[in-house]
């Protein structure tokens, strides 16, 4: 399990494999509903759904890791 892990760390965090950038339907939905509208910065937030985890990311960097 370990050297799984390793591996998947390396491929994704370290050499960028996959996704780099999140869908930009979810930039608009942070930028325009959750920031402006909402004035959200922090909280909690669930991705749902199959991927690498960017739209996650995306949000927790936005946030200084508050969501």
């Amino acid at each position: 399990m370990d050297n799984s892990l390793s591996a998947y760390l390396t491929k994704y965090d370290t050499q960028g494999y996959g996704l780099q950038f999140p869908d930009g339907h979810v930039i608009r939905f942070y930028e325009r509903i959750l920031n402006f509208a909402l004035q959200k910065t922090s909280g909690n937030l669930l991705d749902f759904g199959c991927g690498n985890g960017i739209h996650s990311k995306y949000f927790a960097q936005r946030s200084g890791g508050g969501y």
